[in-house]
């Protein structure tokens, strides 16, 4: 009989992570999101999505959440800021960058869902289906290139 080969990677789901990269990656992901956010905002709401009087505002956000190229945009900005956190905390952690990666997307979610749990008074209409369902499809692959990204740049560095 054959012995069997040494695994190259830890075998419990949670050996070999570093916390510390993966806070740090998921807390950049958040932040680079919702400064891309503004500046998206900014370029697609018109003035009255920062009116006073509440039915104005609630239009424009409701023509906002409806703006097929507004929502395509915020998807693909929100993912790319995935990757980058990705990217940042894989390359601080500085193994397993693949794995960590995919921490971070989760981390990443779990903290954007606790800013969407936090009270405050909704607006306009929901985004539709696609939107979540794309977002939240894609989330892990996003991470999962992040620290690809970074395990292919470590090791052209090291080369």
């Amino acid at each position: 009989m054959h012995p069997s080969p040494t695994s190259i990677e830890p075998e419990g789901l949670f050996d070999g992570l570093r916390p510390r990269a993966i806070l740090s990656g998921a807390v950049l992901d958040n932040l680079a999101t919702i400064a891309t956010s503004i500046v998206l905002f900014g370029l697609f709401a018109g003035e009255g999505a920062l009116s006073e009087d509440p039915e104005v505002a609630n239009a424009a956000w409701t023509a906002l959440s409806t703006n097929p190229l507004f929502l395509f945009c915020s998807v693909v900005l929100g993912l790319s800021c995935t990757v980058l956190g990705a990217f940042v905390g894989a390359w601080r952690a500085g193994v397993l960058h693949v794995r960590h990666g995919g921490w971070i997307a989760v981390a990443s979610a779990a903290i954007g869902t606790l800013f969407l749990l936090l009270p405050g008074e909704a607006s306009g209409a929901a985004p539709p289906l696609w939107y979540d369902v794309v977002g939240w499809a894609l989330l892990i692959p996003a991470g999962v290139l992040g620290g690809a990204l970074a395990a292919a740049l470590q090791a052209r560095n090291s080369a």
